[in-house]
């Protein structure tokens, strides 16, 4: 099972981006974020998907798209507060949510929802046996976790998504029994995800790591290959979102 996270930054603006991705690499799960769209206006990006679409006008937003059996779903949960952000699907056994979190900011209101869709986050996690059922997280986390996640430590030292409270967030996910896929294929080296549009930042490569997969344990056990594409997010034309797709492949 081919699964891809990528915020699209609006399905609309990215569709023909979207559709390519998902032609060109084989997509079988696409987890999308930032849609920015409401459901009824949703569009179609390929026949033989079924979607789950959890969407609100111009703001927000998240869809999770699959070419098997969508088992079970679950769109928006306690954390997100009004704001769109969570779906849970069962596709082949797996347990898939689908987030993204708040962005936040330094230490007001947002700073605190953020932390709260967190602690409301870890709650929603103890219907499960993390230590024997396959789940996998994966979306915008808006966290950087570590030194290798900024593109300069010293300037994102203290900033948002680099907070000691933010990156005690990814640290929990781990302590609890998930594995950063991404982090164990590249165990030392920075890789980001998001690039933002001023500066020609991807052309410098000053990113940073927003977006992750985390699968326990027993799903890691099934993982096959990783791609971070890239070359997607410096493509001029059709205008890229700001984040880079990520793909993991299971066998499952």
């Amino acid at each position: 099972m081919r699964i891809c996270t990528f915020n699209v930054n609006s399905i609309r603006s990215r569709l023909e981006i979207v559709q390519n991705l998902v032609n060109d690499y084989n997509i079988e799960v696409l987890c999308m974020q930032e849609i920015k769209v409401e459901n009824k206006d949703f569009p179609l990006i390929d026949k033989d998907f079924e979607c789950v679409i959890h969407g609100q006008k111009k703001l927000h937003g998240v869809a999770t798209c699959s070419k098997f059996p969508i088992e079970e779903s679950q769109k928006g949960f306690e954390g997100e507060l009004n704001e769109p952000r969570f779906i849970y699907t069962l596709i082949n056994g797996v347990h898939i949510i689908n987030i993204y979190a708040p962005l936040g900011d330094n230490y007001g209101d947002r700073f605190e929802y953020k932390m709260y869709f967190y602690d409301k986050l870890f709650e929603w996690l103890r219907r499960f046996d993390l230590s024997k059922d396959k789940v996998l997280i994966c979306g915008d986390f808006n966290i950087s976790h570590t030194e290798l996640d900024v593109w300069d430590e010293v300037i994102w030292e203290g900033e948002v998504t680099h907070l000691p409270e933010e990156k005690a967030i990814l640290s929990k996910f781990l302590d609890i029994g998930f594995v950063d896929i991404i982090r164990k294929e590249y165990p030392n080296e920075k890789v980001f995800t998001f690039y933002d549009y001023r500066g020609a930042a991807v052309y410098k490569n000053e990113g940073l790591r927003l977006d992750y997969i985390l699968v326990t344990k027993p799903l890691f056990e099934k993982f096959k290959n990783l791609e971070i594409l890239t070359s997607i997010r410096r493509k001029r034309k059709p205008t890229p979102s700001d984040h880079v797709p990520v793909i993991a492949e299971f066998d499952v």
